[in-house]
């Protein structure tokens, strides 16, 4: 075999198209099966098959009338090939006489087996390396004719039509192989950071505040409350976000744990305001909740809808300037009830508001600490409860965030419940 040819031949990229199909030493399959028996027929051929050919060797996919044992080895050494300068062609090779022929003319399967006459149709892939053939042979020389010809090219076309399938199969498992390797890499690390990580962080957090009530008073130990203040600050952040991360993969991994009871939405919402006003007070901003009279009954997770609140308020904190306002209001109507966090502050650009409940995905907030987990995780926790969760934003005029709870159908339901 020429340079050239072997080049071709041991292309890499054609190699992995190749291994990439799967078939190699695969079982026999009836749809190839079915094709070389057409092909067979219609050309009035007793030999056929679909080969593809390998660094090496040259391995049957499927045969007809290939003689024992070569039928039940299913492959022969590329020396005995005609298949192969169809591959490194790239094109048809229709060869009436094989004998003293200028390309095939040294095969010793045409002595050993009395192959007389050829014609090998190159299996193509979309990208253009040829993987191996549809051929038929003969034991007497013959002239193939022009539809003969054309039948087995349509007959070679289907045939890599096939291959092209099983390589997007193929294709499709390895990505799924991967993608549960990947769950199972994330779970072995969420499985560090809430234990090797998360203890070790509340040691750090439960020490720093034992020192802190144990110090004495004065001004001596300022520098060491001060320092002690810190440490604390950092271990209580670094908490919050250890949860936020366990949160964002139970969500995505479909876990979330959500244990929903009967509770009065419009108490929860004043509850979250007492709790959020000191918060909104230290900066500078009036917070206030409406809430329309009687009880709006809602099966929910009271603590995770507590959770979604405080992220939303706390964005609208983070967001609004000195002296601006934060509105919590609740109304119903259509079987379900609509929580809504509204502020003055700066709005969001309308480019961005697409990507707002993306996980990690934050908008430019220069000086403002966060992974950009809250959206995403509030968004999973409505979700999980059957809810909605959107966004409405005026840039210079503020940003109103709202989700919808599935109503319970009555006072009386609480109740019973």
């Amino acid at each position: 075999m020429s340079t050239s040819a072997l080049d071709v031949i041991q292309d890499s990229e054609r190699l992995a198209r190749l291994r990439a199909t799967a078939l190699l030493d695969a079982p026999t399959e009836q749809a190839f099966d079915r094709l070389t028996r057409l092909a067979s027929k219609l050309l009035e051929a007793p030999v056929s098959t679909v080969t593809l050919i390998d660094l090496d060797r040259q391995f049957y996919m499927s045969c007809v009338g290939v003689p024992e044992p070569l039928a039940s080895v299913r492959e022969t050494p590329l020396e005995m090939s005609f298949c192969k300068h169809t591959v490194v062609l790239g094109k048809p090779l229709v060869i009436s006489d094989t004998r003293g022929h200028p390309i095939v003319g040294e095969n010793p399967a045409i002595e050993g087996f009395g192959v007389r006459a050829y014609a090998g149709i190159p299996l193509l892939t979309s990208d253009g390396h040829a993987l191996g053939t549809l051929c038929v042979m003969d034991f007497v020389t013959r002239d193939w004719t022009e539809d003969q010809i054309a039948s087995l090219t349509d007959l070679a076309a289907a045939v890599s039509t096939e291959i092209e399938l099983r390589m997007d199969i193929a294709e499709r498992i390895r990505v799924e192989q991967a993608l549960h390797e990947a769950v199972r890499l994330r779970d072995e690390v969420l499985g560090i950071v809430s234990h090797d990580l998360r203890n070790p962080v509340h040691t750090v957090s439960l020490s720093s505040g034992y020192l802190l009530d144990i110090l004495p008073e004065g001004q001596q130990q300022d520098a060491v409350r001060k320092q002690l203040g810190i440490i604390r600050r950092a271990a209580t952040q670094m908490d919050r976000l250890i949860r936020d991360l366990l949160d964002v993969a139970s969500i995505a991994s479909g876990r979330l744990s959500v244990e929903r009871h009967p509770h009065d939405a419009a108490a929860l919402l004043r509850v979250a305001g007492e709790t959020l006003q000191p918060l909104a007070e230290e900066k500078g901003l009036h917070l206030e909740v409406r809430t329309p009279p009687g009880a709006y009954p809602i099966r929910m997770d009271v603590d995770r809808i507590h959770q979604v609140l405080s992220n939303l308020v706390g964005n609208a904190i983070k967001f609004t300037p000195e002296g601006g306002k934060i509105v919590l209001s609740l109304e119903a109507g259509d079987g379900e009830a609509r929580f809504a966090v509204a502020d003055t502050g700066a709005g969001i650009p309308a480019a961005q508001l697409p990507h707002i409940f993306e996980q990690f995905w934050q908008a430019s907030r220069a000086g403002r600490p966060g992974a950009g987990l809250g959206l995403a995780i509030a968004r999973g926790i409505v979700e999980a409860h059957g809810g909605r969760i959107g966004v409405e934003s005026t840039v210079g005029r503020g940003t109103m965030f709202s989700f919808t709870l599935p109503q319970q159908a009555n006072n009386k339901q609480i109740a019973n419940q």
